[in-house]
This record gives C-alpha cells, structure tokens and sequence, in this order.
C-alpha cells in the first residue's frame, strides 16, 4: 500500500511507476534500504544529509533497490542507466536520496561475439591507460592517495614522458576522483582521433563515471603530453605482459576448469590490467544478445617482478590474483542459491571476519569460497612442493592481512570434503555441505 505517496507519481498503463522522480511522506524517521536484494541499510530521516548519492554498480545483474517503511515498500526502478530521484518528506521537511543505477553496461555486436567466442581476451586500452598514468602522476607529485605502482622501467619511462605535464589542469580535479570509476570505466571509452568517447561494446563498468565528467580535460592532457605516441612506443611491453600473463597464469585451462565444477558458463573471458596498477582487483558478468562474458579487472604480472621471489613464486602469486577474481563467476551465482543457509550459518559474523567491507555473512562466505578454491585447483594441478607453498600463502594471506580468522580450517575441511568426493561431484555439489561445517563450527567455537 503506496497511500503515503505525496505528490505525484507518473504511472503507466500497467500501474508500475516509470518516472525518475519518486517523492514518499513518511509517518515515522525510520526506514530502510534494501539493495542487491540482501544488502538492507537501516536509515534515519533525521541524520540523512539534505542529497545524498548511491552509486549501484552492475556486477552480474541490474541492481535492484527498494525503499521499506511503514509497513510497505516502494521499488525504485531505473531505465538506461537514467539517474532516479527518491525525494523523502517528513514533518515539512524534504530531502533527496538519487540512486545512480547501472541498468545495461554491454552491448555486444555479431562482429564482437564471433572475433571473442570461446576466447580469453588481455588487453592494456589506451583511455584505460591513460587513467592510471594521471593516477600514478597524482601520487608522484601530489598526495600519494592512490597508491600505484611505482617501480620498474615503465614507471621510469612513464614519469620521464608525462613530469613535465605535472601541472595540467586534470590534476586539480583529482580530491573528486574515486579510483574504481575513473580508472575501471576507461575500457568503456575509445580515442577517435583526439576525441575519446563511448566504445561500441561497453557502456561502463562503475555506476559513478570520472571520465565521462571530466572527458575535455582528458583529451587535453593526452594531446598536450602527446600520450598516443608513449602508448604506441609502450605496444611490445604491453604485449609482453599479456604473454607472460598467458604462459603463467594459463587463464584458458583455468576457465575450463571452473566450468567443469559450476553450471554457470561463459562465451568469452576478458581480462584487463595495467602495468601501474596498484592490485585493487574486481569482476563482472555482462550478458547481451545471448552472449555471456566474464570480465576481470587484475593486477599486471610486473607487480610481482621486484621482489625476491623466484620466477615460479612471480607466477603463482599473480595467478592467484587472477583465479580469485574469475572465480567469483562461479561462486557468486551458486551463492545466491544458498543465500538463506549462508546467513544462518554464520550466527557470530566476528568470529569468521574481522575486517570492514565484507560485512554480509553472503560476502563474507563468497570470499572463503573463492580463496581456498584456489587451493583446489593446486591441489590437482601444481607439483607438492608448490602446492605447500600455495597452502601457507593464502592461509597467511588471508588471516593476517585480510582479517577472515577461521580461514585456514575452513580451506582444510574444504580440502578434506574435496578429496573425499566422488569422480562424479562437483564442486558445487559441496556447498551444502560446507555450509551445514561453518554452522556447527560456529555454534561450538
């Protein structure tokens, strides 16, 4: 029952609400903000800013958001990736929630889908590009916020070609810039001449885009620092990467292999990465047209070139950056379908996670998940001694650095169910009964 609905909302003929202006009169200050159908925030009219900003980013599916209040709900529905506007009155006074949602981040044409079937695309694009070299300028010269990588002979080269443009006029913009939507929707953009714009395929990657608002300052910087010519000098170095990628991380055997164990599938993999890019990874699945692809935003294997590890160590630790993004493909749709099991096994969130972001028990699993799959997937293609190693660096890494305490008896029970399956279990056929294992190790720890 809508009948707190004050104003006017602009129905078509079917009842459902098309307009982009929503405008609800609350009874009492509290109400809440269900989105991605699980994440629900609970809000206070009171303490809400007079605009606020959600940024809902196409991950697997169009994000969904509704509004819950006095008993009843309202679903806030967007189209085309137009802005919708929640205008909320209580006692006389209005403020504005505005929900940027990405609705249709792909379009994949005839000539795209047969060039990429069956195929793993590494790419390095130029506006991509272009966005980590502001970023790594930017922590250069000025406040080190974003953290890129900063060693080896590019950084070198690149510093060398782009300090004397340390002044322009994009950096003065860079305290507004989020790293995620500046640099993860370059892939979106193309350079047609000296203009950038819209590439044919992609729409965008992050529901907030840094490029799209600040494309004039974009394109003057790459004309003024000639950045097309230090792109195309950079082309053998960049295919190199993609070749050492190729060779160490095998990202064709590991596709097939994560879709031996899942039902989800995909027609094409694409893997983006640059040789400055600081290791905040992500992933997506787009669908258009009947086609399937999983996207992945990784770290560049040079990451792993300036350390003490021997070339085998540099190989599998940037493979693990890579299977730990891919698998999420896999994982997160079986976890959907567990959803209600997952939040009733984990009854103390704290004892499995004591980090920030991940603080949904769905989020929290899907991590455990996706990392000691990786310890699956050496368990049967790495020789013992590598295996070893991969056991006690993501147990490790896990633990100490990314605060999931009970990780390392959570990849051994795994382990243990994995070894005992029959030839023809899958992986996914174990998710019941890892679940029912977290359950119990909850309640007796």
């Amino acid at each position: 029952m809508l009948k707190y609905l004050f104003i006017i909302l602009t129905l078509c003929c079917c009842g459902v609400t098309q307009a982009k202006d929503y405008y609800l009169s609350l009874k009492t200050a509290d109400f809440s903000l269900l989105t991605y159908d699980f994440f629900n925030e609970n809000l206070n009219f009171n303490s809400l800013p007079e605009n606020r900003v959600i940024d809902l980013t196409f991950w697997s599916a169009t994000p969904s958001v509704e509004i819950k209040y006095d008993h009843t709900s309202l679903p806030i529905v967007s189209h085309d990736n137009e802005t919708a506007h929640l205008h909320l009155k209580f006692q006389q006074q209005v403020k504005t929630i505005s929900f940027n949602i990405q609705t249709n981040p792909a379009h994949y044409s005839q000539k795209y889908m047969q060039r990429h079937k069956g195929k793993v695309s590494i790419e390095i694009p130029e506006v991509y590009e272009l966005s980590n070299i502001i970023l790594a300028l930017s922590d250069k010269f000025y406040d080190t916020q974003f953290k890129m990588h900063s060693k080896g002979e590019y950084y070198e080269d690149m510093l060398q070609w782009f300090a004397p443009f340390k002044d322009h006029d994009i950096f003065t913009i860079r305290d507004d810039l989020n790293y995620y939507s500046f640099v993860e929707n370059g892939p979106a953009y193309v350079f047609n001449g000296d203009k950038i714009q819209r590439s044919h395929e992609y729409h965008g990657f992050r529901a907030k885009d840094n490029i799209n608002s600040n494309i004039s300052l974009l394109e003057d910087f790459a004309n003024k620092s000639d950045f097309k010519t230090f792109y195309k000098l950079q082309t053998s170095y960049y295919a190199k990467l993609s070749e050492t990628f190729r060779l160490g991380a095998q990202p064709e055997y590991i596709w097939r292999w994560l879709e031996s164990h899942f039902p989800t599938k995909y027609h094409s993999l694409k893997v983006f990465f640059s040789p400055l890019g600081p290791g905040n990874n992500s992933a997506r699945q787009f669908s258009n047209n009947g086609f399937d692809e999983s996207i992945l935003f990784i770290s560049a294997p040079n990451r792993y070139e300036n350390t003490l590890d021997p070339l085998p160590i540099q190989f599998i630790k940037f493979t693990r950056s890579f299977f730990t993004e891919i698998d999420h493909a896999y994982v997160n749709p079986t976890s959907d379908k567990y959803i209600d099991e997952i939040n009733a096994a984990f009854t103390d969130l704290s004892l499995w996670y004591k980090g920030g972001s991940y603080n949904k028990p769905y989020l929290v699993f899907n991590e455990y998940m996706t990392w000691s799959l990786f310890s699956l997937y050496a368990l049967e293609n790495y020789p013992s001694k590598d295996y070893l190693f991969i056991q006690r660096y993501i147990q490790q890494f896990m633990v100490t650095r990314k605060g999931f305490h009970q990780f390392k008896a959570f990849n051994q029970e795994l382990t243990r169910q994995y070894r005992l399956k029959t030839s023809s279990q899958k992986i996914v056929d174990l998710y019941p009964t890892i679940i029912a294992w977290i359950k119990n190790y909850s309640i007796n720890s």
